[in-house]
């Protein structure tokens, strides 16, 4: 049953949808998904998934591909604030693992870090926000607090595979080791390229006695 608060902001949102029918986030059409994406829009995101032969690299999974629609969600989420689109993020994530058998290969569900001044500046972390989504669907527990980024890096965007691996070297610190202690845990982001983030991420968390550490994300780089 919706509470009182959730019922006004439901009626609320019901009367703004008939004077301002919702539109896509990407492509601008009119829309009534739950995941503010045309039927258009949400088809090419299923289509550039890659449930099978998925496996990027040892350890590391992704969900799609990198490319067109998927790649223009990503970037919103990630830059330009449509957290909305956090939810069929999630459900891709939920239905990856779930068509994998991969939930049985988790304690704790981990994202990766922002150095503290850029989460400042952007106010959230996609990660977080992916990898909490993700959690309350799994049931799996989540841990924020005890993988910390403690150097500021430039975007790895802007490097090759080398320069990639230098700039995260040494960026990462476990703050308490026990929270990660004979736990295999499953990292998440948004997107895989060189693994050179991930990598150095489950480097430290198998310094810090972490069983077994392997990624997925949202999308693997082309």
């Amino acid at each position: 049953m919706l509470r009182i608060k959730d019922r006004s902001v439901s009626i609320f949102k019901t009367f703004l949808d008939l004077v301002l029918p919702p539109v896509c986030y990407v492509c601008g059409k009119s829309c009534s998904s739950k995941y503010g994406l045309c039927e258009d829009c949400i088809n090419r995101v299923k289509r550039e998934q890659r449930f099978k032969n998925n496996k990027c690299a040892e350890g590391a999974w992704s969900c799609c591909y990198y490319k067109n629609t998927v790649k223009d969600c990503i970037h919103l989420f990630k830059y330009k604030g449509y957290v909305g689109l956090v939810d069929i993020f999630r459900d891709t994530m939920v239905n990856f693992i779930e068509k994998n058998d991969m939930r049985g290969q988790m304690d704790l569900i981990v994202p990766v870090p922002m150095y503290p001044a850029k989460k400042r500046e952007r106010t959230y972390n996609h990660a977080e926000i992916l990898a909490s989504s993700v959690s309350k669907i799994l049931g799996i527990p989540v841990d924020v607090k005890n993988l910390k980024k403690i150097k500021w890096t430039v975007s790895q965007s802007e490097l090759d595979r080398e320069k990639r691996l230098k700039n995260v070297k040494g960026s990462f610190l476990v703050v308490d080791k026990k929270a990660f202690s004979e736990k295999q845990i499953l990292l998440i982001d948004d997107v895989f390229t060189t693994g050179a983030t991930t990598g150095e991420c489950a480097r430290v968390l198998l310094t810090a006695r972490a069983s077994k550490v392997f990624s997925l994300t949202l999308a693997h780089g082309i």
